[in-house]
């Protein structure tokens, strides 16, 4: 019998490798591993069976120059060499014998979703330290003091060997070794190269989904090429991303058909806001109508184990948590994900539980963060439960945290590039532009209003009274609770009410010169009630919060008909989920506090289906009033969210009622000392 005794004693030894990293181009720092060189007659099972399984890594190449494979000198490797060789009848004795670097006290093991890591005391201080700052470094370790080894997730164990490499070889090798890294790297980085594409460049790819897809959509529904990129994204991410793209581009679609390729993990959950729960319906209806849809109308609804997808609000989520439970999801898309930002709220609470037990987790969202980085945990926490897993030290991280000697204020943001870098391998974000030329540019438009006379001193005699109730309690020794909050609304309220007949004017010109129809937001139901009075020679339409789900749907088909001529919306009932592209311009009457909000109001008619060239978006602002102070402090308020969302930096953010109170100073319309007395620091 042939022997690997006979046959490879002479050159079957072991040898140290120098490299270096592809990014040292000029071979300054050279790396250094433990290799042995084996040569083995040319036997094509036997050389398969290697690549088979010690594929990757580098734990087994061909050395050219030596005529020879080159084997990691690792327990592990060695292992496997050995009994590979030993299947196909060969002696390992000498290969057996050859020592190993005494690193048996180092190991990275896989236990379930992390990797338990073990070393030994390293003498060396400085390596010491510096070896235990970059392992607490990685997002979600932690320390198991049971089992006496560090624990991080294994979507992180790339980033930690590169950053070990050179540092501290021994544990950088033991993470080598592990099993699907390297294909964990592959998809991270494919995730990462097509986070922002429009289109794919694996044509076998897409026709492979695009003819999976055909086999359940009905003939002439095909997705977008970027919304193919889309699907690939959650896909290679284990399903289990945010797709934050940009309102507008398709989010909807795009988790219905990451459900059609992957129909093995039926039934499909759907959680989102109640006025676009039959909006779902209607999608699914319309892509996958061979599917049984079950919409949940009220909180003691029955939920049928022969439905392939069920559709729920928010609101409903509490109420059907032990029977969602029961029946599980192995798909569960939260669509407007941003409504899990409270986490102590219950229906966040109970989300999160029934998303435990899913193998598929989707947010889909524009807007992930509202106002602050704080509002991202919960969406981070449901799709990367291990990596993000400790809130405090998310929050310590990223929100700026301070002690104000009472308790934590997790308000700010903070190193919110390395959040953008740390959250990009499974969040996908396009904006309109980068991905949909057909896709209208968007123009924002401040238009101002002229109050009359007995307005303007209406108006102003209703500012004069909040300051005279200011220097009242400031002289009876204290504020009542929001005193602040409640004054820069009813001053904002008041404009509103101020640029009813304006807008009315503004509806009508814009209806002689065009024809089009048009949308109408507004904040407060008086406004929206003052302005349906005002409008009363069109036809019109209405959505706010009285409206129920079914009645919006069908209000939203009679625009999209052609049947009313102006509808008026509440912003904060209408800003998500509908799509109004039979018009190309909204109006506002009143500006929110949140500009996420205005935005997702503008896109109701920035979406698929339009084909106007530009789309408008008309903001009424009445001169001399809060009005114009609130539209300078808006837009600046706006960059918190692309810091995150897009990446960017920010340095030092206030609230906005702050930064109004500060524009209103430095106009003239309030005295410094208020805002010095509430207790905010004035920047003048």
């Amino acid at each position: 019998m042939t022997t690997v005794k006979d046959l490879i004693s002479i050159v079957c030894a072991p040898y140290e490798d120098t490299w270096y990293k592809r990014n040292d181009t000029k071979k300054q720092w050279p790396q250094k591993s433990q290799r042995i060189l084996l040569c083995f007659p040319n036997d094509k099972r036997l050389r398969d069976a290697f690549k088979e399984e010690l594929i990757g890594g580098g734990r087994f190449i061909w050395k050219p120059d030596d005529k020879g494979w080159s084997l990691k000198a690792t327990p592990e490797c060695v292992d496997i060499a050995v009994s590979i060789f030993k299947r196909f009848g060969y002696d390992t004795e000498i290969l057996e014998s050859i020592p190993l670097p005494k690193n048996s006290d180092v190991s990275a093991t896989i236990q379930g979703d992390s990797v338990a890591l073990k070393w030994p005391y390293l003498n060396d201080e400085v390596l010491r330290f510096k070896v235990m700052g970059i392992v607490k470094d990685v997002m979600g370790r932690r320390w198991d003091a049971a089992a006496k080894v560090w624990r991080i997730p294994l979507a992180q164990a790339p980033y930690l060997k590169g950053r070990l490499q050179g540092v501290y070889d021994p544990l950088a090798n033991a993470l080598s070794t592990l099993p699907g890294i390297e294909d964990i790297v592959t998809k991270a980085a494919e995730r990462i190269a097509i986070s922002g594409a429009a289109s794919l460049d694996d044509s076998e790819l897409i026709e492979s989904m695009r003819s999976r897809l055909a086999e359940q959509f009905p003939e002439g529904k095909e997705l977008y090429p970027f919304q193919y990129v889309g699907v690939r994204f959650a896909e290679l991410a284990g399903g289990r991303a945010l797709i934050g793209d940009d309102m507008g581009i398709g989010k909807t679609i795009q988790a219905i058909a990451y459900a059609a390729l992957h129909p093995e993990n039926y039934p499909v959950l759907v959680v989102c806001p109640a006025n676009v729960k039959y909006n779902w319906t209607k999608e699914f209806k319309a892509w996958l109508p061979a599917l049984d849809i079950q919409t949940i109308k009220k909180g003691d609804d029955a939920i049928l184990d022969s439905a392939h997808v069920v559709i729920i609000n928010y609101d409903l989520v509490k109420k059907q948590q032990r029977a969602l439970m029961e029946r599980g999801f192995n798909i569960i898309v939260f669509d407007e994900s941003h409504y899990l930002k409270n986490a102590k709220a219950q229906r966040t609470k109970a989300s999160l539980d029934i998303a435990k037990a899913a193998e598929n987790v989707l947010c889909l969202s524009g807007t992930a963060i509202t106002n602050r980085p704080l509002e991202f945990y919960t969406t981070l926490n449901l799709l990367r439960p291990i990596e993000f897993g400790n809130f405090f030290a998310f929050a310590k991280r990223y929100t700026d945290a301070k002690h104000n000697g009472w308790g934590w204020n997790f308000n700010g943001a903070s190193n919110t590039q390395e959040l953008h870098e740390r959250t990009r391998a499974f969040t996908i974000r396009r904006l309109k532009k980068e991905v949909m030329d057909d896709l209208p540019d968007k123009i924002r438009q401040i238009v101002e209003v002229e109050p009359n006379p007995s307005e303007l001193k209406e108006y102003r005699d209703v500012h004069q009274w909040w300051m005279d109730q200011y220097m009242m309690h400031y002289e009876s020794g204290g504020f009542p609770p929001g005193f602040v909050l409640n004054m820069l609304t009813e001053l904002r309220h008041h404009a509103g009410r101020m640029k009813v007949s304006a807008t009315a004017d503004w509806v009508r010109e814009y209806r002689d010169l065009t024809g089009k129809p048009i949308v109408v937001f507004a904040h407060h139901r008086d406004v929206i009630e003052m302005l349906s009075e005002e409008l009363q020679e069109f036809s019109l339409g209405f959505i706010t919060g009285e409206v129920n789900a079914e009645k919006r749907q069908v209000m939203v088909d009679q625009f999209q008909d052609g049947k009313l001529d102006v509808l008026v919306c509440s912003t904060i009932a209408a800003k998500e989920g509908l799509t109004l592209t039979a018009a190309d311009t909204v109006v506002f009457v009143e500006r929110e506090w949140v500009p996420g909000w205005e935005e997702q109001a503008e896109d109701r008619v920035n979406r698929i289906g339009q084909d106007a060239e530009t789309v408008h978006a008309i903001y009424l602002t009445v001169k001399e009033t809060i009005d114009t102070r609130f539209d300078n402090v808006i837009e600046q308020k706006r960059e918190v969210v692309q810091a995150i969302l897009d990446g960017g930096n920010i340095e030092e953010r206030s609230g906005i009622a702050k930064a109004l109170l500060e524009e209103m100073v430095r106009a003239g319309d309030i005295p410094v000392e208020t805002v010095r007395n509430l207790g905010l620091k004035s920047k003048d």
